[in-house]
């Protein structure tokens, strides 16, 4: 197992956020997984988490309607787009690997922390939150700033969808941002590249294959959990566990 304790900087203007594990990976277990700063510090499988990041924007839709609802301010423009202001480490690896966001958005709106301060910090530390992933040497290197800017682009779009409700409402919105985020995935494996081998070629083919398959049922599932969680009061109580 990888596990190095070098450090990289990470920006200056980010704040950095606790290092929670997302309530969706697996539980740490010490006789299954052995040191939790190996563990934490493991290496993702860049594809996965390609499409971690399509699924996990719609939880991230649903959190933001619950906080909306359970503190009255109004839900767009709870965050804002822009880069990240939150990072919960640097990879702690060598410089090959990237601890990269999920969720890459920039500044929370301040009268959250005002209203509730528990919802305001589990909000930080998810927006936080990264996985470690290969730097360059994988073969979605480069795609990582197109989804970033997707990310912000489409909050008011993704603000637009009642989690509350149901898919068949408003099935237009949701496939609308799911094509969206196809077309630029599409758009990258489709683009001529000399640097690529035949091999790196059939692998973005099949992964390509994996992110049409994200169905507009299972994101909007996704959005439902997120929205659930935190009218549930799970999600301020796991993202503030100290």
């Amino acid at each position: 197992m990888l596990c190095s304790f070098s450090t990289i900087p990470t920006e200056a203007a980010r704040q950095r956020s606790k290092i929670i594990p997302d309530i969706a990976s697996t539980v740490y277990s010490e006789n299954l997984h052995g040191d939790r700063k190996c563990y934490e510090r493991r290496v993702r499988d860049p594809n996965v988490h390609i499409s971690a990041r399509l699924l996990r924007y719609f939880t991230f839709g649903g959190i933001l309607q619950g906080i909306a609802e359970k503190t009255a301010l109004q839900r767009v423009g709870l965050v804002q787009g822009g880069a990240s202001q939150f990072q919960d480490r640097s990879s702690g690896l060598q410089r090959e690997y990237h601890a990269a966001h999920i969720v890459r958005v920039g500044t929370i709106e301040p009268r959250l922390q005002k209203e509730s301060a528990t919802l305001y910090n589990a909000l930080k530390n998810y927006i936080g939150h990264t996985q470690n992933v290969v730097r360059h040497a994988n073969v979605w290197h480069g795609v990582g700033g197109q989804i970033d800017r997707f990310q912000s682009d489409n909050l008011a779009e993704l603000a637009k969808i009642d989690f509350h409700g149901t898919l068949d409402d408003q099935i237009q919105t949701v496939e609308g941002l799911v094509l969206k985020f196809r077309e630029l995935i599409q758009q990258y494996v489709q683009a001529p590249d000399g640097t690529r081998t035949e091999s790196d070629q059939n692998v973005l083919n099949e992964d390509w294959v994996a992110v049409w398959c994200a169905g507009t049922e299972v994101l909007f599932e996704a959005g439902k959990e997120g929205y659930q969680l935190v009218m549930s009061g799970n999600f301020a109580n796991h993202y503030t566990t100290t």
